[in-house]
């Protein structure tokens, strides 16, 4: 089957991008053009009920061995880490994912850490977005970022699947969302900076899944609290981003998107 795929710039949606990040002397080595996030659909689509894709877990693989996304009809939350692509059903147990199933939206990238900081903090999960913010050399590219630490307390979300014809929005899906709870919980945060002026490629600021150390927990990180914990933040400036729209979904063929910036209610 064709695909549509979309080589984004920063300045314009779908206009091609071939430059390279800025170079900090010390921290940040010059990237290369292939250094990007590859998008499988957009988080606009998902906003106005779009939840059918034609990738399969198998072929999401060759796109990153890190990141996050969900599975077709909100069968479940998404999380890619170490290359391994991971899925939480509604009963909140974690699981490797078949290979045979398919995803309507993913975010993925090979991850390779151009700074890393160790810190002890105590805070909000918003304040820890804040401080991570404060680490990022510009808010005008896109992060892949991993985060490591033990959490005092979590909350996190799941997704009920719904029928094939179900084009309900995701901001009204995502207010009976399954969430789950825990306490004491070591794991890592995947996920993203977005910048603002990219609001409808992906939630922005910033868009984390959760992983325990013991693969047991997991979900979309919705709030949480750290005490005294020593945190682990891996930084990965990118490019820019690769996106491969839903061609074959006739509902994204005939919608007409507004162009506007969305807002980051997930």
């Amino acid at each position: 089957m064709k695909k549509t795929i979309f080589n984004l710039s920063l300045l314009a949606l779908f206009f091609s991008f071939s430059g390279n990040a800025q170079q900090h002397p010390g921290k940040i080595k010059k990237k290369s053009q292939d250094d990007r996030i590859w998008h499988y659909s957009m988080i606009d689509a998902m906003r106005r009920g779009i939840y059918e894709g034609t990738h399969t877990v198998k072929e999401l693989k060759a796109h990153g061995d890190f990141g996050l996304g969900t599975f077709n009809h909100l069968n479940g939350e998404l999380v890619v880490l170490d290359g391994i692509v991971y899925r939480i059903p509604p009963s909140g147990k974690v699981e490797v994912a078949a290979e045979n199933l398919k995803s309507p939206f993913t975010s993925l990238t090979f991850f390779n850490a151009d700074d890393v900081k160790t810190l002890s903090f105590t805070g909000s999960f918003e304040e820890l977005q804040d401080k991570v913010q404060s680490l990022l050399t510009t808010q005008n590219l896109p992060y892949a970022i991993k985060i490591e630490g033990t959490w005092a307390e979590i909350i996190v979300g799941g997704a009920d699947p719904i029928s094939p014809e179900d084009t309900t929005e995701l901001a009204t899906l995502m207010k009976v969302r399954p969430q789950y709870n825990a306490k004491n919980r070591r794991g890592t945060m995947v996920g993203y900076f977005t910048p603002s002026l990219l609001s409808n490629v992906d939630l922005s600021p910033f868009h984390f899944h959760f992983i325990s150390d013991d693969r047991k927990f997991a979900g979309h990180l919705m709030s949480g609290n750290l005490v005294n914990a020593e945190i682990k933040i891996y930084l990965n400036e990118k490019n820019g981003y690769d996106i491969e729209l839903l061609r074959e979904n006739n509902r994204f063929r005939q919608l007409k998107f507004q162009g506007k910036e969305s807002s980051s209610v997930y």
